[in-house]
């Protein structure tokens, strides 16, 4: 995702010392407006995408492009600010200020198979909401300990579980319940039907939903 921010500064530099309109220096130049609105749309959903909800980005955003003026053009001063912003959320994600961007990412990519899963479940099909919410969870686990420095490659889930609370990551409470999620997951993985309903989906989707809320 960085070199995504770093590809869209590079561009918006190149839009601000060329498209300026030289005739009254405040909208952009009207043959550059169309790369100039598809580049304003990129760095939108990038700031979204990256930052959370109730957050000056996303704040500064909004105010940004509310501005009246882009219902005629776009104001130049429009695309030099929104090159400041994304500018500082490239720093400040750098320096770690905004959440880690790579588990940004992870976290909703794992959140939307969860959201397949939930629709299987209400669907009261245990298998395939079973399946897929136990893949989610043993590789939630994995980057909850990649994100503390753990080695998660050849391990199993309960070593995994337990050095996450030896790092005091999980509480012994908490691994307890973890583990129980994936005794269900054992469940599911190996078809054993008989030891898994539709209410153990719900429940081992809901806590894996909890685990990547809290822990990624």
């Amino acid at each position: 995702m960085l070199d995504r921010i770093e590809s869209l500064l590079a561009e918006g530099s190149t839009l601000i010392a060329n498209g300026c309109d030289g005739s009254n220096g405040y909208w952009i130049k009207p043959d550059l407006i169309s790369q100039t609105y598809s580049w304003i749309s990129s760095v939108a959903n990038s700031i979204q995408f990256i930052t959370p909800q109730n957050n000056f980005y996303i704040d500064e955003l909004k105010r940004l492009m509310a501005n009246e003026n882009l219902k005629n053009g776009i104001p130049f001063e429009i695309v030099q600010k929104l090159h400041g912003l994304l500018n500082s959320l490239k720093e400040e994600a750098s320096r770690g200020m905004v959440r880690k961007l790579e588990y940004i990412v992870i976290a909703t990519t794992l959140d939307d198979f969860l959201d397949h899963a939930e629709s299987f479940h209400k669907a009261n099909k245990p298998r395939e909401a079973g399946v897929l919410a136990a893949i989610v969870l043993e590789d939630t686990v994995k980057k909850i300990a990649s994100k503390n420095d753990l080695s998660p490659s050849g391990k199993t889930l309960d070593p995994i579980i337990d050095e996450l609370v030896k790092i005091g990551v999980f509480t012994p409470v908490k691994a307890k319940r973890v583990k129980a999620y994936a005794g269900v997951r054992n469940g599911a993985l190996h078809a054993e039907w008989d030891k898994f309903d539709n209410k153990d989906a719900g429940e081992l989707i809901s806590g894996v939903r909890e685990l990547i809320e809290h822990f990624l």
